[in-house]
């Protein structure tokens, strides 16, 4: 273990900002399917450097909401293809992500299949909200509603992980009005789970770990990906099933939180039914996590039980 990044300065540290899109909610059980990252670099502005389908090696779920198909990732590299770019992407960053709790949870059960035994220190841009008092948390897109961000495609990996950079430039600003100069001011404003990993160093680069580079890269779209000015399409289920990964993340239903998903089912005009298929699918995919190594400890029981509490407060949970 190294030093840490508490003692760094904010605005002299790369970032890099992840987005995952997987075949669900429980990494292990579920894989990942695309990948994007976007670097900021101290003094520049936010690029994107990675972006790429990945073959999940198991039948692709979810595509109703990401959109992506079996044959879509059919040719596409392996995560532990493309392992060695995702370390060249993010060398020498902190990590953040909208949902970090969720990202993290793919990244670190993917990259330890590739031989990378290693969390990098992270934060979460959605809690960022709170502790800096620009708002609530909230799905991506009323983030950038908010912000007055141009937000057109989600759950397209490059256009998710390029608004946060978007996010993350305005945060900075936010930081700096409020002298927050390092990660070390940072975790004295407010306490959150991820900020535990700050005594992580970053990545090292692919070679420390032997990885080579990876000439498949196979963006959605084409060789050279860049934001994707297309139509939004108001799709009720992809959003109630980003507000239930909002509010899922840590596995506890605030009222706060619960008053905001009975609103946006309201709002969304979601029938029963699609709740329940939304709902089991979350459930489903912990109980198929939890029972690949044919055994289920006390401690997998209490997060089945909670999971199970917050979907039933949520409107419906298996059994009910």
């Amino acid at each position: 273990m190294g030093a840490g990044i508490a003692g760094r300065r904010i605005a002299e540290t790369p970032v890099a900002i992840i987005d995952f899109e997987t075949t669900g909610l429980v990494a292990g059980a579920d894989r990942v399917v695309e990948v994007s990252v976007v670097r900021s670099n101290p003094g520049e502005t936010s690029r994107l450097v990675l972006d790429s389908l990945v073959n999940p090696r198991q039948p692709v779920t979810g595509t109703e909401i990401h959109g992506i198909t079996d044959s879509d990732v059919r040719h596409a590299p392996t995560f532990q293809d493309i392992a060695g770019e995702l370390l060249a992407a993010v060398d020498g960053c902190v990590v953040a992500a909208y949902n970090v709790y969720f990202d993290m949870k793919f990244l670190n059960f993917e990259m330890a299949n590739a031989g990378v035994d290693h969390e990098p220190p992270h934060f979460c841009l959605m809690y960022l909200r709170p502790l800096l008092g620009l708002g609530k948390r909230c799905r991506l897109d009323a983030a950038c509603q908010e912000h007055g961000i141009n937000y057109s495609t989600a759950h397209v990996a490059a256009n998710d992980a390029l608004v946060c950079g978007t996010l993350f430039s305005l945060y900075m600003d936010s930081m700096q009005t409020q002298g927050i100069d390092t990660y070390g001011d940072l975790m004295s404003v407010k306490s959150y789970k991820f900020f535990e990993s700050f005594i992580n160093d970053p990545y090292p680069p692919p070679a420390h770990y032997r990885l080579g580079r990876c000439e498949r890269i196979k963006s959605r779209f084409g060789s050279s990906p860049s934001v994707r000015s297309t139509t939004a399409v108001v799709d009720p289920v992809r959003q109630y099933w980003e507000s239930l990964k909002v509010v899922l993340a840590d596995l506890t239903i605030s009222d706060e939180e619960l008053a905001f998903i009975l609103a946006e089912r309201q709002r969304l005009n979601l029938a029963k039914e699609q709740i329940r298929v939304m709902h089991a699918k979350a459930f489903a995919s912990a109980i198929a996590h939890f029972g690949q190594d044919q055994w289920l400890d006390d401690s997998e029981v209490r997060k089945l039980k909670r999971l199970h509490d917050c979907l039933a407060a949520l409107g419906w949970a298996p059994g009910q």
